[in-house]
C-alpha cells in the first residue's frame, strides 16, 4: 500500500493517506476532506467547502429555469393575448370589455329599433297610397340589426369575460413563478 504525504486544506496539519483513497478526515480538526488526483499531484479540498458550492449553483440553476420559465409564460401570454383581440371598423385591434359589449350592442339594437319603426311607419303609408308591396321589406332590415346586435354583444361580451379569466390565470402563474425565485435567492 502506497502512502501519500498531504496537508489538510482547513488546519494545515500533516496527512498520511493511501493513495487510492478519495476522502479522508483530518484527526487534527476533523474536516471532511476529499482528495484530488491530478495527474502526479495530490491534493486536499474541504468536502463541506465543495458541498456548499454545489447546493449554490443547485439553486442558480433553479433560478435560472424559473426565470426561462417565466419568459415561456410571457410569451404564451402574448400569443394567447393575440387570440382575445377584437377588431373594429377600422382594422385597429383591441382588448374587448364588458362595457364596450353593452355599449355597441344597445346602440346596434336601439338604432334596429329605430329602423324598425321608421321604416314600418314609412313602409304603412306607401302602401295606403297604393305603392307595391315590396316596401314591407324594410322593416326586416331593423330586426335584423336588432339580431345582430344582440350576438355581437353577447360575443363580445363572452369574448371579454374569457380575456379577463386567462388574464387573471396568466398573473397568478407568474406571482407563483416570480415568488419561487425570490425565495431562492432569499436563502442563499
Amino acid at each position: 500500500m502506497k502512502v501519500i504525504p498531504l496537508n489538510c486544506n482547513h488546519c494545515g496539519a500533516p496527512l498520511e493517506v493511501d493513495a487510492k483513497a478519495r476522502f479522508v478526515t483530518c484527526s487534527f480538526c476533523n474536516a471532511r476532506l476529499t482528495i484530488r488526483h491530478t495527474g502526479s499531484s495530490y491534493s486536499t479540498e474541504v468536502l463541506d467547502d465543495i458541498r456548499e458550492t454545489t447546493q449554490r449553483i443547485a439553486r442558480d440553476v433553479e433560478q435560472i429555469k424559473s426565470s426561462n420559465a417565466i419568459e415561456r409564460l410571457d410569451q404564451q401570454w402574448q400569443n394567447e393575448r393575440a387570440n382575445h383581440l377584437v377588431q373594429d371598423k377600422h382594422g385597429a385591434t383591441h382588448l374587448p370589455s364588458k362595457a364596450g359589449a353593452i355599449f355597441g350592442g344597445g346602440f346596434v339594437v336601439l338604432f334596429g329599433i329605430f329602423w324598425t319603426v321608421m321604416a314600418t311607419g314609412i313602409s304603412s303609408g306607401a302602401s295606403r297610397a297604393g305603392a307595391p308591396g315590396i316596401f314591407m321589406i324594410f322593416p326586416l332590415f331593423g330586426v335584423l340589426f336588432v339580431i345582430f346586435g344582440i350576438f355581437n354583444a353577447i360575443r363580445t361580451f363572452s369574448k371579454a369575460e374569457s380575456y379577463q379569466r386567462d388574464h387573471t390565470n396568466y398573473i397568478r402563474e407568474r406571482r407563483k413563478l416570480a415568488e419561487e425565485i425570490s425565495s431562492t435567492s432569499y436563502s442563499d
